[in-house]
């Protein structure tokens, strides 16, 4: 059986759901204690925040396929095209559940979860190329680093609004 390869518009909903994802769970992480990993807060946060996420994703994905009237308005496109909000969550849950635990440290888990979103962000570019099937350039790196600032702005600006 051939490999599906992904279109344009489905290459384009990942990347959304990637960035989406990885911006909203480090904005969860930031405004962390290690007292709340200690008692579970940590990973109730990190999980609702992406399963809430990813919910509210794939609803208005689906609406808005759904109003482009493509074949592209399928649940099952949809549903797939959203995972990666899913897994910008499930290392830092990971890591809030050792940190709950005390397998390690909370403080030092939440600093590895939120250092993983980070480099995540800083990992769009080789990404978006990927699925494009460029060559990786200096391009590609200047693009990944000027993602991950532009998200780490856009996570400072959330928790400065919201908390």
């Amino acid at each position: 059986m051939a490999k599906h390869l992904p279109s344009i518009d489905e290459i384009a909903d990942r990347i959304s759901a990637y960035v989406y994802g990885n911006i909203l769970t480090l904005a969860a992480l930031v405004v962390l204690h290690a007292d709340e990993i200690e008692h579970g807060v940590g990973l109730a946060i990190v999980a609702g925040t992406a399963l809430s996420t990813y919910t509210a994703h794939v609803y208005a994905e689906r609406l808005g396929a759904e109003a482009r009237g493509t074949a592209h308005a399928s649940w099952r496109t949809v549903l797939r095209d959203s995972n990666p909000i899913l897994t910008s969550a499930a290392v830092p849950a990971v890591l809030m559940i050792v940190g709950s635990l005390e397998w390690a440290s909370p403080t030092l888990c939440l600093r590895v979860a939120e250092a993983w979103v980070v480099a995540r962000l800083g990992l769009t570019g080789f990404i978006v190329g990927r699925l494009r099937r460029e060559p990786v350039t200096i391009r590609t790196w200047v693009a990944s680093i000027g993602l991950a600032l532009v998200a780490l702005v856009i996570v400072a600006v959330k928790v400065a609004l919201t908390h």
